[in-house]
């Protein structure tokens, strides 16, 4: 029972964690321009390969993101604090409208010489839908996970729930751009954009601080 109930409190942090850095809805919202006039089916099966994509790139660094550290000889109080600076940066960007670091790339991704499939890792999944900040949070949430233990094991199956769940959110978003886009009017995007921004630099904050308090101690 303590299991499950650690399992399920890392799946809710890592997708609180990653919904206001990946924002599946803005970013459909976005891909809406980019993507108009390719076929449904087409987007809607491309969809399901962003989401995969994105699945593999975040629980790859959630899983071997430590190993990843000891590679380069980085420590997991650094990243904390590296992590949180970028989060919170970004998302102090994300606040004053300045466009996020998964989107800044928008532009070379409307080549209308490129086949659009020929698109679907590179930008579509990274970096427009992944950026460093998802790979940020990914690898400093599984920075936490205690290894060699059925308390780690746990919480490595609460973390590939939380990131699939965050995944299956980006293809309901993508798959659907055209009601989303009838639905959500323009402002009531940009507000939900400037709280989700807030909660991005309240989570950058928090990861920072407790960096700074590993570092003390």
């Amino acid at each position: 029972m303590l299991s499950l109930s650690i399992a399920l409190k890392v799946s809710a942090t890592i997708f609180l964690a990653l919904f206001p850095v990946v924002n599946p809805v803005g970013t459909a919202l976005i891909l809406t321009g980019i993507t108009s006039g390719t076929d449904p089916q087409i987007w809607k099966a491309m969809s399901g390969r962003i989401a995969a994509y994105s699945f593999l790139v975040l629980i790859s660094f959630y899983l071997f993101g430590s190993l990843i550290l000891q590679l380069f000889g980085i420590t997991i109080p650094i990243v904390q604090v590296s992590g949180g600076l970028v989060l919170a940066v970004m998302g102090w960007q994300m606040l004053n409208g300045s466009s996020g670091d998964s989107h800044s790339t928008n532009g070379g991704a409307q080549d209308p010489g490129a086949s659009i499939v020929g698109k679907t890792f590179y930008p579509f999944t990274f970096p427009i839908t992944v950026g460093p900040g998802g790979l940020a949070v990914a690898m400093t949430v599984g920075a936490h996970v205690q290894r060699g233990t059925s308390m780690g094991l746990a919480e490595r199956l609460g973390g590939v729930a939380g990131t699939f769940a965050m995944c299956a959110a980006v293809y309901l978003c993508y798959a659907n751009l055209q009601y989303i886009n009838e639905k959500i009017p323009p402002a009531a995007v940009k507000a939900i954009s400037k709280m989700l921004a807030f909660f991005v630099i309240c989570i950058g904050v928090q990861i920072l601080w407790e960096g700074i308090q590993a570092l003390k101690g």
